[in-house]
């Protein structure tokens, strides 16, 4: 077997540690851990963790029900039926085994408790089924219409308001919920849990998982992605919950070592450099050093555009970003117009050539209509990074684009929400005062408070520990591997439920 990677030092040191030291003898004494999907490297999180929590005297209860949800959560894979029909296991089996091997006891397994569970107390479907109208469904007092816009039935789903949902998807989508919210409640009670441990909050099953343990008061941490450098993270907030982000930063970086700078610089160099794993989903057609022709007498003005549907559902006050990232766009365009010697430059974020074709046509439209500009669309070779050199001035609506032009030296203010405009690297910006201000006059420059984004990125969250990540990438124990079920039971897996999929979104 391949030798593991060398260990580096993470955000904590012990994940045991971490517990303890955040959660109280109450919380610790018994959990839950919910998983609704079955991505391996989350799957390696839950089972890295449900150890963790047997290694300080919690009583564990480990739930494995991607399998089991009316509607397939985004990271199902494998039907566990049909994994057996062909002579192969769920990669849930493998990570049994796995935390049974750390000396949790097979009684620790839970199937869901309500049996034939049935939901008798839906909520009517909005009529129309627009966005805003799903945003406002509830269920038993939780937030169900917004955690299921989360999740779109197909990568064709636009984000704009006026479109019609799926009836049938909505529905099931909805049964969904409540069967999760529903049988997480009942989990929580016949075990007396006192913490729960769910996926990042994000999607439809892990919110209601989430909303049922705190209507009873139960505690809450979510499983997530870790650094670039490290493994996973393990958080008492949601991935959104941006001022705990950075107020993590802040710590990380006070208490972190001799080598932090060089470890921060190399968070922002290697995605320009293209070594970041995954970076080329967003530059990959992008030729280094390429700009189009500039005016070399202009004052440029870039505007970096930010994923749109990352964005839609967090729940904020969209007045305080004026209103949307299109207003945001029409209010820059309206002033920079007033401004002599002055040129916009708009570059569409890259990830929206993968996004929906409406969504694209939409926003382009919106660039058009703001008149002078210079546009650079997401499938365009120019250089973003380039781009952000050759620009006086930066502006966004919260890509992660603004933290790296402050980096390059760039006077940067963000219109939109953001996980860095806290850091003082950038000027956030609320209304059309502001902006006017910041255009005449940027304040100086302080591209070092930067880094400790670059830090936490690198290495937040932990290492693993009881697992060993081998060089070619598997996880696992020795010589028991996290392993998923084989190619087959995948492929017809995908195929039924790309069936069931074109049912439940047929008009």
């Amino acid at each position: 077997m391949p030798a593991p990677p060398q260990m580096i030092q993470a955000e904590h040191p012990s994940l045991e540690v971490f517990l303890r030291d955040n959660l109280s003898e109450h919380q610790q004494s018994r959990v839950g851990l919910m998983s609704f999907n079955q991505w391996p490297w989350t799957t390696a999180a839950l089972t890295e963790t449900a150890v963790a929590f047997h290694r300080i005297s919690s009583s564990v209860v480990v739930a494995f029900w991607s399998d089991r949800t009316p509607l397939h959560d985004p990271g199902w894979s494998t039907s566990h039926r049909i994994a057996r029909l062909f002579g192969s296991r769920s990669i849930e089996s493998a990570a049994q085994e796995l935390i049974e091997e750390g000396g949790v006891p097979r009684s620790a397994f839970v199937d869901p408790p309500i049996p034939r569970h049935k939901v008798q107390d839906l909520p009517d479907l909005p009529n129309p089924l627009t966005r805003a109208a799903i945003r406002q469904v509830t269920y038993k007092g939780s937030g169900m219409g917004r955690s299921i816009l989360q999740v779109h039935p197909d990568f064709n789903t636009p984000i704009r308001d006026d479109y019609i949902w799926p009836r049938r998807w909505i529905r099931k989508a909805m049964e969904s919920y409540a069967w999760v919210f529903d049988q997480t409640l009942a989990l929580i009670t016949a075990r007396g849990l006192r913490t729960i441990v769910v996926f990042n909050g994000r999607f439809t099953h892990d919110r209601a998982a989430a909303a049922a343990a705190e209507s009873l008061g139960v505690k809450v941490l979510y499983y997530d992605y870790g650094g670039i450098e490290t493994y996973f993270d393990l958080t008492h907030s949601t991935t959104h919950d941006w001022d705990s982000l950075q107020a993590r930063m802040t710590t990380m970086w006070s208490d972190w070592g001799s080598d932090r700078d060089e470890i921060a610089h190399a968070w922002f160099a290697n995605r320009e450099n293209r070594s970041e794993p995954g970076i080329e989903v967003f530059i990959g057609e992008q030729e280094p050093d390429h700009l189009p022709e500039l005016p070399t007498d202009q004052t440029l003005v870039t505007f970096f555009s930010s994923s749109g549907d990352e964005i839609v559902e967090l729940d904020l006050d969209w007045n305080l970003y004026f209103g949307s990232q299109v207003n945001a766009l029409r209010t820059l365009a309206s002033m920079v117009d007033d401004i002599p010697g002055v040129t916009l430059i708009v570059r569409t974020h890259p990830h929206m050539r993968l996004k929906p074709e409406d969504d694209l046509k939409r926003w382009v439209a919106a660039v058009k209509e703001i008149g002078r500009n210079i546009h650079i669309g997401p499938d365009s070779p120019a250089d973003s990074y380039a781009l952000m050199r050759a620009s006086d001035l930066v502006i966004t609506y919260g890509s992660t684009s603004g933290i790296e032009s402050a980096y390059r030296h760039r006077p940067t203010a963000v219109m939109g929400p953001s996980a860095y405009q806290l850091l003082g690297c950038v000027t956030p910006l609320t209304n059309q005062e502001e902006l006017a201000r910041w255009l005449e006059s940027p304040p100086a420059i302080r591209p070092e408070v930067a880094l400790p984004y670059g830090l936490m990125m690198q290495r937040r969250g932990f290492n693993l520990n009881w697992l060993s990540r081998n060089a070619d990438g598997t996880v696992g124990r020795g010589e028991k591997l996290l392993s998923e079920p084989s190619v087959t039971a995948r492929k017809i897996s995908h195929a039924w439920r790309s069936l069931r999929t074109r049912w439940l979104t047929s008009r």
